[in-house]
């Protein structure tokens, strides 16, 4: 027996960060040039009141009651964030008793970054398969948002807030996680920083003064600040080897997987690894433009939408690869189950669209 994503959902909140307030903030010459490159023309944002526990939740009671869930049946809740409701107690606790699971269900947080999706559901199906639980919720969510210094450019053109549910149980044998990777590497720690954000660097005068860089872009040590241009390199350097590693394990090659889903850091980055990787276009699935680069809730976002899309079917090899804070890596690949209940959103995406995309897929 394996451990397989049964059913999936995602939620991004109401607000809007559009091209054309960007346009007003940095000027539509720079806000243009990002958005083509990134291929981010609008973002979800979190209000000053919502956490990233309120997105995750949203997506875990739509994912529940869709599929008329028996919360009584979950013994494992796992939820990865960097951006929690307290330090102290763990958000998956206070989540725990949101939802209404039973007080015998395990429940933690995960402090990780961009590759949390791939690492959570690594951690979950490792408990099924040693036999410490059944039916496991994993959830992700960040609100990148509230942490980013409004005049900084590097970053807030990307970044977007959502959050995700994603259900395991085991699966028929053949079925499900065949494999996974992962690496680290925290000399690139300060490519990816939240400087005074912990008990290392504590909040003060100083850490709340202002410096702009040579570009323009303003940040305080209170700040989450970017080095894209290393972060870009790591990249290219690191996501090749991790996919051809991963499917070497298996006896694979990229011709023997159908759909591969990255991390949704830019459209640059996805489509610079995929073709050193020689993945066609059509193997690849993008879920970014109107919502921006959530962290580590993008590749479950954009899980979901193919699915919902009808590129996630039974039978699929499905790779799924995140990157990023830490540095930290992940992949893993997957053979669909047969027998899945499905994908799930109830995001409304009415309204003005943003201008079209530079998408691969579309």
């Amino acid at each position: 027996m394996s451990t397989a994503i049964i059913a999936s959902s995602y939620y991004v909140p109401d607000q809007r960060l559009t091209h054309a307030e960007l346009a007003r903030r940095y000027g539509e010459d720079m806000a243009r040039k990002v958005a083509e490159s990134s291929g981010i023309w609008e973002r979800r944002v979190a209000t000053p009141d919502q956490c990233a526990s309120d997105l995750a939740v949203r997506a875990a009671e739509d994912l529940l009651t869709a599929h008329a869930i028996d919360r009584m049946s979950i013994d494992l809740l796992i939820f990865a964030t960097q951006t929690p409701d307290y330090l102290l107690p763990t958000t998956a606790c206070l989540i725990q008793e949101r939802l209404r699971l039973p007080t015998g269900c395990a429940a933690f947080d995960i402090n990780l970054g961009c590759s949390q999706y791939v690492y959570s559901l690594a951690v979950a199906h490792s408990m099924i398969e040693a036999g410490l639980a059944q039916r496991a919720l994993v959830m992700t969510g960040d609100t990148v948002s509230r942490i980013l210094h409004p005049q900084d450019r590097a970053v807030v053109p990307l970044f977007g807030d959502a959050g995700t549910a994603t259900l395991l149980e085991r699966a028929a044998p053949g079925q499900g996680f065949m494999g996974f990777r992962f690496g680290t590497d925290g000399k690139g720690a300060p490519f990816l920083m939240w400087p005074a954000s912990g008990l290392r660097k504590l909040h003060s005068p100083e850490s709340a003064r202002e410096t702009t860089d040579k570009n323009g872009s303003t940040r305080r040590e209170d700040d989450m600040a970017m080095d894209g241009a290393a972060v870009f390199v790591f990249t290219l350097k690191t996501v090749p080897r991790l996919i051809e590693e991963l499917l070497a394990a298996q006896s694979l090659t990229v011709a023997d997987v159908d759909l591969f889903i990255f991390h949704q850091a830019s459209e640059l980055i996805v489509e610079s690894a995929a073709k050193k990787l020689k993945i066609p276009r059509e193997k690849l699935h993008y879920k970014l433009h109107d919502v921006g680069n959530s962290g580590g809730s993008t590749v479950g976002i954009a899980l979901t939408d193919a699915w919902l899309k009808g590129r996630v079917k039974p039978g699929m090899r499905v790779v799924l690869s995140a990157f990023g804070v830490g540095l930290s890596w992940a992949a893993t690949v997957i053979r669909w189950p047969d027998h899945a209940l499905g994908p799930v959103c109830t995001v409304d995406y009415a309204g003005s669209p943003p201008p079209p995309p530079n998408q691969v897929n579309r």
